[in-house]
């Protein structure tokens, strides 16, 4: 016959009940971090889905434009609908900065979660204007040129 020993319930340790326990609350820890790093993972993505549509837009139009500039013609206001891409909010505002170049500036706003970005396309006057200059989320104002004697021109 076998032999089996039997302790009595005080002499079992507790061991099984906070193991359990324990083990609850590092899977509810580990299920928190994972849904908090989801959630900023999407939100991350809407804001990096917004630059992207701004900065293909400036490069599609800025491409147009050479191109049309190589054959002596001028992008056209009722061209650009077709290079935007994504769903940008449009605002017709007074040209800023260049307005030796033109009256009036289209500014397009891709919004992200953390931040906006914005191209400004500047248009000239009349019916269906060109657009003049596309300016751009990324975009570095380089210096002025210098002459040879290092004066700036």
């Amino acid at each position: 016959m076998s032999t089996m020993s039997i302790e009595a319930p005080e002499a079992r340790s507790s061991y099984a009940s906070t193991t359990s326990v324990e083990s609850y609350a590092l899977s509810a820890i580990r299920m928190l971090a994972w849904t908090l790093g989801a959630i900023v993972f999407c939100l991350a993505m809407v804001d990096f889905y917004a630059q992207a549509y701004a900065h293909e837009t400036e490069l599609a139009l800025q491409h147009a434009q050479n191109e049309l500039l190589d054959q002596n013609k001028d992008l056209r206001m009722s061209d650009v609908n077709k290079y935007i891409n994504g769903k940008p909010t449009v605002l017709t505002r007074p040209a800023d900065n260049h307005t030796q170049m033109c009256k009036k500036m289209k500014q397009y706003t891709w919004k992200g979660f953390f931040k906006d970005y914005s191209i400004s396309v500047y248009i000239g006057l009349g019916e269906n204007p060109s657009i003049d200059f596309v300016h751009g989320p990324g975009e570095i104002i380089e210096d002025l040129p210098t002459h040879t004697l290092g004066k700036a021109l």
